[in-house]
């Protein structure tokens, strides 16, 4: 009896050890490589595919040569909605890390230690542009406190750093947890993005032609200083070359005022037929804010920029027709006198649309508010040209109408109610995408000049281009900062409203997709859904929670008791 006990402990003993051993076996297996190819895998079963990276994203993670370190600020006593931002980011690195060991991350409290640590981990923080955030939580109706948190990650490699903010500015009446759940979406995106601006070391060359009355240099200052983080930048003077060289991958044109000559206007096209992208920020109607200062009534004119018959022939009209829309943003106008001096007032100002991206493209998809100044109206011709795919960028809100020139404009008008039965259009077209094969409108009528300079350069005309790609913008002003006192302000600052929109996201979302519209930016193309609490109902129904949490368990367990008894009983009290 003894010798057989001995042999079935032995069994067990030995059919544990097995069983260990072969958890191990598969823990090491589901952890471990060949090469460069992971021996583990998931699947992403939520309907969003929220965990699925893009293959760009993996293409990065795969050609990392050298460690990779992250460092998340976010971090320490966080309100509940932060912290499911810094489990979804530590979630995201965790991703990333499953693909690549040289990835490796770590979460560090800048609000931990002494308060003399505190003051000096802030003050050198602040030194780099790292700003914490104030955030206000209500427990109650009679309960509310405040919270400093740092929505930060910070990337490091080859001795570049890259500085990742998780949260963007929100635009008023843009809820906290909309602004959360929209940082989630990005995660991908915007590690993305830091992970190319380190690892990329042939910078793309980015063209601002210059001679046509196109923006100031200071106007365009902050687009140029974070175009430079990932690119290179230059001036193009058009009559200076034979050709645009193909080396420069993108041409932007920046509100040109001063006439294109034609023999310009012939190197633009050439530059895109042999596959040059453009970024076209044209104002077709000469008008700004200045031009009502110190008189009753302005008269726009339209502007004669010689390049009309070009973006025909591309697929769309630049009309001399002004778009306005009830949901625009505001300026400052004098409304009266109070003590002797001006009264200024903020009101919405019609002719500065505040167009709401809405769309599922990688440029505009989880983009805020855009402020266009006097943007006309664009309109799609050649519709049926199967060679050439126009995507609507920006448009109007369904309450806007057109103005048509010549017509006067007056500041004083906007002291009164509008006659809001006139903004009646939806829609209204201020920017299109265009992709595809365009026809040269010179394929019929070179001049003997232009086939010259072609000649002297060593070149052949095309009719066709290349596949590629360009964005018209019928607004110049998207591209420029204000200057305050001689300070550059953020391109998309608005002045009068102490706010920034989204002008800056917008381009540089269009030059990425121009550049690469399989890279970095298709991680914008991912959509979180968000699915929020009714924290008000939740309050107000608490106590019927609360009771049916604990009592509810409670009635099952008693249930399944009895019933356990009944049935033991009956079993038994038939033997």
């Amino acid at each position: 009896m003894a010798q057989l006990e001995r042999k079935h402990r032995t069994q067990s003993l030995l059919q544990f050890g097995l069983a260990l051993a072969l958890l191990i076996i598969i823990n090491v297996l589901a952890n471990a490589r060949f090469g460069d190819t992971p021996l583990y895998g998931a699947m992403d079963l939520t309907e969003d595919k929220r965990f699925t990276l893009t293959d760009n994203t993996l293409q990065q993670l795969n050609e990392l040569d050298e460690p990779l370190f992250v460092r998340v600020l976010l971090t320490g006593e966080l309100p509940a909605d932060f912290q499911r931002l810094a489990d979804k980011v530590e979630e995201t690195l965790i991703d990333f890390a499953g693909h690549n060991d040289l990835l490796e991350y770590e979460f560090v409290d800048p609000l931990s230690g002494t308060a003399e640590q505190r003051t000096e981990r802030q003050k050198n923080l602040a030194e780099e542009g790292i700003v914490p955030e104030t955030v206000y939580s209500a427990e109650s109706a009679a309960e509310r406190s405040a919270t400093v948190v740092y929505p930060y990650a910070i990337f490091y490699y080859g001795g570049r750093t890259r500085i990742v903010p998780l949260l963007q500015a929100a635009p008023r009446g843009f809820s906290g947890l909309r602004q959360l759940n929209k940082a989630e979406a990005l995660l991908e995106y915007n590690f993305s993005r830091a992970i190319e601006g380190l690892t990329n070391n042939d910078k793309p060359l980015i063209g601002f032609t210059v001679g046509n009355g196109e923006l100031p240099a200071p106007n365009t200052g902050d687009l140029v200083s974070a175009l430079r983080q990932d690119y290179e930048i230059g001036p193009v003077v058009l009559d200076s070359f034979v050709a645009i060289p193909q080396d420069i991958k993108l041409l932007v044109i920046a509100k040109p005022t001063i006439p294109f000559e034609d023999f310009e206007v012939f190197k633009l096209d050439q530059y895109v037929m042999n596959g040059g992208k453009i970024l076209w920020a044209i104002d077709n109607v000469g008008m700004d804010y200045d031009s009502l200062q110190g008189r009753n009534e302005f008269y726009p004119i339209s502007r004669e920029l010689g390049i009309d018959d070009l973006l025909f022939r591309y697929g769309v009209r630049m009309s001399p027709v002004l778009g306005l829309d009830l949901n625009s943003t505001k300026i400052a106008i004098v409304t009266g006198t109070s003590g002797g001096k001006p009264k200024v007032e903020t009101t919405p100002f019609p002719y500065h649309v505040m167009a709401v991206p809405q769309g599922e493209h990688p440029i505009i998809k989880n983009l805020d508010p855009i402020d266009l100044r006097f943007p006309t109206v664009l309109e799609t011709v050649n519709d049926d040209d199967p060679d050439v795919k126009k995507t609507l960028l920006l448009k109007s809100s369904p309450r806007a109408r057109r103005k048509r020139l010549p017509s006067p404009i007056d500041l004083d008008a906007q002291k009164y109610k509008l006659d809001i039965d006139r903004f009646n259009e939806d829609g209204l077209p201020f920017a299109y995408l265009l992709e595809g094969r365009f026809k040269s409108p010179y394929a019929n009528r070179l001049s003997q000049a232009n086939e010259q300079a072609l000649r002297e350069g060593g070149l052949a005309f095309r009719k066709t281009s290349e596949p590629t790609r360009m964005v018209v913008i019928a607004d110049g002003d998207i591209l420029a900062n204000a200057m305050v006192k001689g300070t550059t302000q953020p391109l998309g600052y608005n002045i009068w409203e102490r706010f920034t929109y989204a002008n800056k996201p917008f381009v540089l979302n269009t030059i990425e997709y121009l550049l690469n519209p399989e890279g970095v930016i298709s991680a914008r193309g991912k959509d979180v859904k968000l699915r929020l609490l009714d924290r008000e109902a939740a309050l107000a129904n608490s106590f019927k929670w609360q009771a049916v949490n604990i009592i509810v368990p409670l009635l099952i367990l008693l249930v399944f008791g009895l019933v356990f008894n009944f049935i033991r009983r009956r079993k038994y009290a038939r033997k």
